[in-house]
């Protein structure tokens, strides 16, 4: 006669490798998607060309990563999400929960994140946070400016598409969407441009999952902008988890459904501190150096 030891309820083995599949799988769908691949391709591109060149202002190189990491990450994402029925049933993990497949899309967002924390180090090699283009910030603040211009955008984007692909059955809505972020950003960059000093436009330009934190003027001096980058990345952190939560809210039922509301409220109101400190730290004016 023999015995076998077992740790933990078998529900819980269970479901643990029945997530490992799902992520398994919807990650190699994701590396496979052209969309993907090529945001890859040119953001690897982008970064190599920046090579041996000096840039004026750190604001007019560091933007690729965001744009195609995590935009065009968000439409790969969003298209992976509306198709994933093509890809069930997995083979022994099924039936699950739509909850649990949506923690599975989610999952995969942790390849284009690793692609952005992988730009980083390559875009601090060719560009150093010692150089000019940075203006009037210190180190780490250098540092924070470009954590959340390349490796959030990265991890955010793709979440976004999830919960868009989740919610809103338009084809195009994964595309349409990118278009009015990035006609956002644009508007209220130049703004902040214009307005070096004002308090409204530092909101609007800070209320965004992206944000620019310096600006080159005619002579060629860059100014450093109104806001703090560190919690600035705790805002998007926060942004994060509110569309997490609201993917994982669909489909969700009884006492599953309640904790994930309460989640967000407790979510959106770390996002509503985060942005109020974001907006009132870092310098009280805007400093050209």
């Amino acid at each position: 006669m023999t015995a076998t030891l077992t740790f933990g309820p078998p529900e819980a083995a269970v479901g643990r490798a029945t997530f490992a599949a799902l992520a398994a799988q919807e990650t190699r769908r994701l590396v496979l998607n052209p969309v993907f691949l090529f945001a890859v391709a040119i953001t690897a591109w982008t970064t190599w060309a920046g090579a041996g060149t000096t840039a004026a202002d750190i604001d007019t190189v560091n933007s690729y990563p965001a744009i195609f990491l995590g935009g065009f990450g968000m439409m790969a994402t969003f298209w992976l999400t509306r198709s994933m029925r093509a890809s069930e049933p997995v083979v022994g993990v099924t039936p699950v929960t739509q909850p649990a497949r949506t923690a599975a899309l989610c999952a995969v967002a942790i390849v284009p994140f690793a692609c952005g924390g992988l730009t980083l180090l390559a875009f601090l090699h060719f560009h150093p946070v010692s150089g000019p283009a940075y203006g009037a910030f210190g180190t780490s603040a250098r540092i924070a400016v470009l954590v959340g211009q390349i490796v959030v955008p990265s991890l955010g984007g793709p979440l976004l598409g999830v919960a868009l692909g989740r919610w809103v059955p338009f084809p195009g809505a994964a595309f349409v969407l990118f278009l009015i972020l990035y006609g956002w950003v644009t508007l209220v960059t130049i703004l902040s441009l214009w307005h070096l000093d004002s308090a409204p436009v530092t909101v609007l330009r800070l209320f965004a999952p992206f944000a620019f934190f310096t600006g080159t003027d005619d002579a060629g001096d860059v100014t450093a902008w109104r806001g703090s980058p560190w919690f600035f990345i705790g805002w998007q952190l926060a942004l994060c988890a509110i569309v997490v939560l609201v993917a994982l809210l669909r489909g969700a039922e009884g006492r599953g459904r309640s904790r994930i509301i309460r989640a967000l409220g407790i979510a959106g109101g770390a996002a509503v501190i985060m942005l109020v400190l974001t907006v009132t730290g870092g310098f009280p004016h805007a400093v050209t150096s």
